[in-house]
């Protein structure tokens, strides 16, 4: 058996009119499959491994909401959701594939062969992307790279817009302090297990910022613990010297108490306008 048929045995979905063709990836989750309808349009399944046999009517209209708010939102930036339901005794999504990978594979492939006003302009958009979630109440809790999509027109795309996150903490299967996130953007005070906010939210983007222009995470360790102390005690890092106009900027997004940083993304494009 393939590893397809594993997944779809163990995490069945059925979508009237798509054909599964493909396993992405799994999560801890959730199962992403890639589909394919009679028109040869191709779209990613994302199915969540969670039952919904224990839980009231009230979570299952929660999620369906939080969806439908992204998905009103209609900004170019944050991925398409073409549909959302149940199958299977679970939730999915139905979304735009985006074939073109990550921002976080031309990082380690070739980081240096970008120019800085186009990881100026790249940045810019992330920005307004994550701004655009938080205009409308909604956090993404895993801001990185690889989380960056393209299109086929080189248009950057956020994907894993916070809806799972969000919808776990309002069932009570996780607790806000115990969302995933990734070490390498993950602010201090969000290390010591307190809720995701903007400013949490911004200490990622400066991370993300540092590396995009550097080709370099802002801390490494040999292990998980020395890594959250670096974020958590290091100097913030120092950008080459053809950015270095814009280390005011890193310094208050990656500000090592959140009151420090900017108070909204709003304030951060405004800095980065006028460097």
């Amino acid at each position: 058996m393939n590893d397809l048929d594993c997944a779809l045995e163990i995490y069945p979905v059925t979508l009237p009119g798509w054909n599964i063709t493909s396993l992405i990836r799994m999560t801890d989750h959730a199962v992403l499959y890639l589909a394919e309808n009679k028109k040869r349009e191709q779209a990613v399944i994302k199915r969540f491994n969670y039952s919904l046999a224990h839980l009231q009517d009230k979570h299952i209209h929660d999620f369906i909401e939080s969806v439908d708010t992204i998905r009103a939102i209609g900004f170019g930036g944050l991925v398409d959701i073409y549909n959302t339901g149940l199958s299977n005794d679970a939730f999915y999504l139905l979304m735009e594939y985006l074939g073109n990978g990550s921002l976080a594979e031309i990082l380690a492939v070739a980081p240096d062969s970008i120019d800085l006003q186009q990881k100026l302009d790249w940045f810019e958009d992330i920005v307004i992307a994550v701004g655009t979630l938080h205009h409308a109440s909604l956090l993404h809790r895993d801001l990185k790279p690889s989380n960056i999509m393209f299109r086929d027109n080189n248009e950057l795309v956020l994907v894993d817009c916070g809806i799972e996150s969000e919808w776990l903490i309002k069932t009570g299967n996780l607790s806000a302090g115990e969302v995933y996130c990734t070490p390498n953007y993950v602010s201090p005070e969000r290390a010591g297990g307190e809720a995701c906010t903007v400013q949490t939210e911004i200490y990622s983007l400066g991370a993300m910022f540092y590396e995009l222009i550097t080709g370099n995470k802002p801390y490494t360790a040999s292990n998980l613990v020395g890594l959250m102390k670096m974020h958590a005690l290091a100097p913030i890092p120092q950008l080459p010297d053809d950015a270095k106009a814009y280390q005011k900027v890193l310094n208050k997004m990656m500000a090592k108490h959140p009151d420090c940083r900017y108070k909204s993304v709003d304030d951060l494009l405004d800095d980065l306008y006028f460097v």
